[in-house]
């Protein structure tokens, strides 16, 4: 009886374990936590020059000392290891970061390599407005 209801909580933990990491997306050693919904989350803003201008003022002034003022990954604190990922203006980063993951990850930041969280220093407008600017500097192919 006791090995029953061993095995019954280990199987048990093993589900809880396996449901909690299906409804959030975290990519292991990359650290982001992401929903797996975020890759179809589109931006709720109307993007114009408008909101074009307001997320990159946000950006100026809490992106580019490590993404640089033109999103190249050169900005004074940018983590030279790091740089390819750092440089917003990759075409590839449009298909690895469609809107939703982008705002996730302005949203809660990561620890390594280091991305801050910004939830508690914008609004979820701003983030998405700074989201359509960050879009806006990837390559066209």
């Amino acid at each position: 009886m006791k090995r029953l209801l061993l095995l019954i909580s280990f199987v048990w933990c093993a589900i809880l374990i396996s449901v909690g990491s299906a409804s959030q997306q975290s990519s292991g050693a990359k650290g982001w936590t992401i929903p797996a919904t975020a890759k179809e989350e589109k931006n709720p803003l109307t993007v114009n020059e408008a909101v074009l201008a307001a997320g990159k003022a946000q950006f100026l002034k809490r992106c580019s000392r490590c993404h640089g003022n033109e999103g190249k990954g050169d900005g004074p604190e940018a983590d030279e290891h790091h740089a390819d990922h750092m440089n917003l203006t990759r075409a590839a980063g449009a298909a690895e970061n469609p809107d939703g993951i982008v705002f996730y990850k302005i949203w809660n930041g990561r620890s390594n390599p280091r991305m801050p969280t910004f939830q508690d220093q914008m609004t979820k407008e701003q983030v998405w407005a700074v989201v359509a600017y960050v879009q806006s500097l990837r390559a066209k192919k």
